[in-house]
């Protein structure tokens, strides 16, 4: 029987970001993508998806999926076979920023949520010169468009009240990869970097002109790196 990967998207991002890495791990895993919709509270979040996972899996979150990923490894590290991390943020949020999405959450009945999605947040997923952006920019409104504001408000939350994880990953004992896009606006490589130095034993891997959707930017240079890495 093959062994199970968990896949866990970011925010306003359902099971089709994937959709390239699916076709490529489709043939060495039984993939599960677990979005996380419902939840306003990362810790609380993951004990709850916890009863819904096989015993041991290999782990994988992009962005506010990464975050989730980290606080699924602090709970059950045991379960946890190996564990990449994909353009994401250890941090706690900072100040600016709450105070930014506590105006948009208290603004959110009246606010068009697409127009929102691509002025606040999928206009800063790609480089300028990024080939396709208009196609990529596209992919990411189809999948906001597929999700309400709800999603929105209790990935918000939850993204707004996310402790700080770094104290987890001076703990990680698993076979760990972390990549990053060189151009992402926001979770720069000097988190990745960070990242790498508190893992024991980590890879870092940073794709050159990318910015924070390498899974639909530059699919298939990523998943020559996560065959690689399973592989190996």
């Amino acid at each position: 029987m093959k062994p199970f990967i968990v896949l866990i998207p970011g925010m306003m991002c359902n099971k089709d970001v994937f959709s390239y890495q699916i076709n490529a791990l489709k043939k060495i895993f039984n993939v599960i993508v677990e979005e996380f919709n419902e939840h306003r509270d990362i810790e609380l979040g993951v004990k709850d998806l916890a009863s819904t996972l096989p015993n041991q899996f290999h782990l994988l979150g992009h962005s506010m999926g990464g975050i989730v990923a980290m606080e699924f490894v602090k709970q059950h590290s045991e379960r946890v076979l190996s564990l990449v991390l994909l353009n994401t943020n250890p941090y706690e949020e900072k100040q600016e920023i709450k105070d930014r999405r506590n105006i948009i959450l208290k603004e959110l009945d009246a606010l068009d949520l697409i127009t929102l999605m691509r002025s606040d947040y999928i206009s800063r997923y790609f480089p300028d010169d990024c080939r396709d952006k208009n196609k990529l920019i596209q992919q990411c409104v189809d999948m906001a468009s597929k999700l309400d504001k709800k999603v929105f408000y209790n990935q918000s939350v939850a993204l707004r009240d996310r402790k700080d994880q770094t104290s987890i990953l001076e703990n990680v004992d698993c076979k760990t990869l972390i990549i990053c896009g060189e151009r992402d606006q926001l979770c720069p490589v000097s988190y990745h970097s960070d990242m790498n130095k508190m893992i024991k034993s980590s890879d870092l891997i940073v794709l050159e002109g990318v910015g924070h959707m390498p899974i639909i930017e530059c699919p298939l240079i990523l998943n020559n790196h996560l065959k690689n890495f399973y592989l190996k």
